[in-house]
């Protein structure tokens, strides 16, 4: 595949085929053939398809993960070739392996369950920052841990805590905050709300949607719930047992279709659809416009100073046995 070099195209797949198992022999195994699309710069596209499908696989292979340590259970390219953020998925020069996890970031289903299990909360969101660099600003990279963890509507008081002592869906928020803590240009979820509770789920979608208006985040995000996409992008890409089988705005894709997997998706979304649920607290919106706004701008000293006074002023009245006693007596009057 030809280098792409225009500015406008954040990921370039050509006729790409993927497969499991070992890359010289016959034991490999295809899961996806001949998938051909474009994703421009600041766009999201949603991949939906059936268990099975190839979805997951794709995302896989466009994290470019499976090229570090050469993992033998991951999906490699057997045909064709992808270009995500400019990295050469097929032929990386070493310059794009060291740029890799930077400039692409992934969130699988099971992100949750390999945070390191000897490092807390705020240093897991910090690892993969500070894996790179020990002398980065400890300052400014624990302002960011908070911003984060306010935006993916998690408390700050588990910074401190392990994730042994986290529910599998605070702990798939870590794992977000984590993905988005080196500010990626091209971001892949495999299912955004795998194991989140149904009342944290708006703040993920609205953090999402803040970024690629704010920031020009191209994204892809993959799910077998067409609802789930449909809040994020209209525009979509068909997998199913293999193959793409088609493309496009959701409505187009799904108008009078003669495929019989798309007839029974677009049956399904008549039950499903769905606007993002206006579910999301004015503090993590106000967090997720901090995190869209840049993790690491300067910080304007009298902005934090007042904010620091405002936060200890908070503190010592809730602290205090006449506020809890008012605040009893006020509920009472009403």
């Amino acid at each position: 595949m030809a280098t792409n070099t225009a500015l406008d195209t954040a990921i370039d797949v050509d006729d790409l085929s993927i497969s499991y198992g070992p890359q010289h022999g016959t034991a490999s195994s295809r899961v996806l053939s001949g998938a051909t699309f474009e994703v421009p710069r600041g766009r999201i596209l949603g991949i939906v398809g059936t268990a099975g499908s190839g979805k997951s696989a794709l995302g896989r292979v466009l994290s470019g993960r499976g090229l570090l340590g050469r993992r033998p259970e991951w999906p490699w390219i057997s045909g064709g070739g992808a270009e995500v953020a400019g990295i050469d998925l097929r032929r990386p020069t070493r310059d794009q392996l060291r740029r890799l996890t930077l400039d692409i970031g992934y969130l699988a289903q099971t992100s949750g369950d390999e945070l390191r299990a000897d490092l807390t909360v705020a240093e897991n969101i910090a690892d993969p920052i500070l894996s790179r660099d020990r002398g980065f600003d400890r300052r400014a990279l624990g302002r960011a841990a908070a911003m984060l963890i306010d935006a993916v509507d998690l408390e700050l008081g588990l910074v401190n805590k392990f994730p042994f002592e986290l529910s599998r869906g605070q702990r798939q928020r870590v794992a977000f905050a984590k993905a988005l803590i080196v500010e990626p240009a091209v971001f892949i979820v495999d299912e955004p709300a795998q194991g989140v509770d149904i009342i944290a789920r708006p703040a993920l979608f609205s953090l999402l949607d803040r970024l690629n208006r704010a920031r020009d985040l191209t994204m892809i995000v993959i799910s077998h719930d067409l609802a789930t996409i449909e809040r994020l992008t209209r525009d979509i890409l068909v997998v199913d047992r293999g193959v793409v089988l088609a493309q496009g705005d959701i409505d187009e894709v799904l108008t009078d279709p003669d495929d019989e997997y798309l007839r029974r998706l677009r049956d399904a979304r008549e039950f499903a659809r769905a606007p993002l649920p206006g579910l999301v607290d004015r503090e993590t919106i106000a967090a997720a416009e901090k995190v869209a706004g840049g993790l690491f701008v300067d910080e304007d000293p009298a902005e934090a100073a007042r904010e620091a006074q405002e936060a200890e002023q908070r503190r010592l009245l809730e602290e205090r046995p006449e506020f809890a006693r008012f605040q009893q007596q006020e509920h009472g009057d009403r």
